[in-house]
């Protein structure tokens, strides 16, 4: 096993289930890979995903088996805000930004002309649903460059810190390919989804959208961990990156001898990874790219923003030309972190169209970053505590395309016995889709 992030430690989870052994190499000196966190006064503050997506059964189901089910928690605030013309709007009723409802100037995000575009889109011709394309292409087209650039792009945005206009609808959106898949206009099928889910939904309070565990998503990795330990059957090794090299009867890992070896790490690493042996591969993951971002905590004053508690976050378009790109307010999603009344935000910066804050250093960051908030929330904001976390190449972006290069690497991979490749590279952002990923690849080896 190589990687020890999530895909990987629930690799090796499933695999020790199954009877294998294992042995886990992990190049950082910890596990969890982007399941990280600090410590503010004795509060655990994730600096990674601070939640999972609910409707998807993966991360909920393993934290089932490690007997955390009752841990599971939900945050408070749920409301989002998208920042535009000085004010903060609320969104009209859309799935993944897509509007579900002509009627948009009534939030003031979306002008009356940017409406009327929306409002006059005509379906796709039907062949042209089948073929992949860029979310920005399929948007403009049906719905307009205003919805794209003040409702679409800023929530998927805040997802994969990608360009819309090359991200792909068939890889990147699943779920709004299925909205294409459903014919018609999308506005239509839209509201016909919304319609659905409300017919579907149980009666009472609607069920979350998120899903976290208490005390933070770093349990999660802690039971992992120690249910690998306890095993008796996986060594892990933390510190130590992998070399590989075929043998007659399998591979050498870093000089141990396996016959299968599942891979979960980044595609620029696993590119260098298997360049030797499997050189075609490694050029089909190079032309995966990422995109780099930071994660910056910062506490204020009691009462320095005066927002509404039930707000959740504020996403700022890009188009706007801020660092800023969201803005969650942490201490209202989980209150616990309200010590003594301070305001405590998680401040996203960082996009695949803008590398501009790479140049600063966590102090001009942080002034960029308070300087984008005083304008946005129209106070002036000074940091108490902060805390800044680099992601360098920490998102694949799903290009035009992408479905087919991954169909391409498993061609290939086919003739290269007991190697497995996977991560958040390959199917899909986010914990549950890294979580089915490494759960996918250890049933590959226990089914064969």
């Amino acid at each position: 096993m190589i990687g020890g992030g999530i895909s990987g430690l629930t690799a090796a989870f499933e695999l020790i289930e199954a009877g294998r052994d294992v042995v886990l190499f992990e190049a950082a000196n910890s596990l969890g890979g982007k399941i990280a966190e600090t410590s503010l006064d004795g509060t655990i503050i994730p600096t990674g995903p601070d939640a999972f997506l609910a409707r998807r059964p993966e991360v909920t189901e393993l934290a089932k088996q490690l007997g955390l089910s009752n841990a599971l928690t939900s945050p408070v605030a749920r409301s989002a805000r998208i920042y535009r013309n000085g004010e903060l709007h609320p969104l009209p009723p859309n799935v993944l930004g897509v509007p579900a409802t002509a009627e948009l100037t009534e939030t003031g995000l979306i002008s009356a002309e940017g409406a009327a575009v929306a409002a006059a889109g005509v379906a796709d011709d039907p062949d042209q649903v089948q073929e992949d394309e860029s979310v920005g292409a399929l948007i403009r087209r049906q719905l307009g460059d205003e919805v794209l650039e003040f409702l679409v792009d800023p929530l998927l945005g805040g997802i994969n810190a990608g360009d819309t206009d090359r991200l792909s609808v068939v890889s990147g959106v699943p779920q709004l390919d299925g909205l294409r898949q459903r014919g018609g206009r999308l506005l239509d099928a839209a509201a016909a989804a919304l319609a659905d889910a409300a017919r579907n939904a149980p009666a009472g309070e609607p069920p979350p959208v998120f899903h976290s565990i208490e005390g933070g998503l770093g349990r999660l990795v802690e039971h992992l961990v120690e249910r690998l330990e306890r095993s008796g059957s996986c060594e892990i090794r933390t510190g130590s990156g992998a070399e590989l090299t075929r043998t007659d009867n399998g591979w050498l890992v870093n000089g141990v001898e396996v016959d299968q070896i599942i891979s979960t790490i980044p595609a620029h690493a696993a590119t260098k990874l298997v360049a030797n042996v499997a050189p075609t591969v490694a050029e089909l993951l190079s032309g995966i790219e990422y995109s780099s971002v930071a994660l910056t905590l910062l506490t204020l004053a009691p009462g320095t923003i005066d927002i509404d508690s039930a707000i959740s976050g504020v996403l700022v378009p890009r188009t706007l030309g801020h660092h800023v790109t969201a803005v969650s307010f942490a201490s209202h999603k989980w209150p616990a972190l309200a010590v003594g009344g301070r305001q405590v935000l998680r401040v996203s910066v960082g996009r695949r169209t803008d590398r501009s804050w790479t140049d600063l250093d966590d102090g001009g960051l942080v002034r960029a970053i308070e300087a984008d908030l005083s304008e946005i929330f129209g106070v002036e904001v000074e940091a108490g505590h902060t805390d800044v976390t680099r992601w360098m190449h920490g998102l694949p972006q799903y290009d035009v395309g992408h479905r087919q290069r991954i169909d391409d690497i498993d061609d290939h991979l086919e003739r290269v016995t007991g190697l497995h490749l996977t991560g958040a590279w390959r199917d899909g952002l986010g914990l549950p889709a890294c979580v089915a990923a490494g759960r996918a690849a250890a049933q590959r080896i226990i089914s064969a």
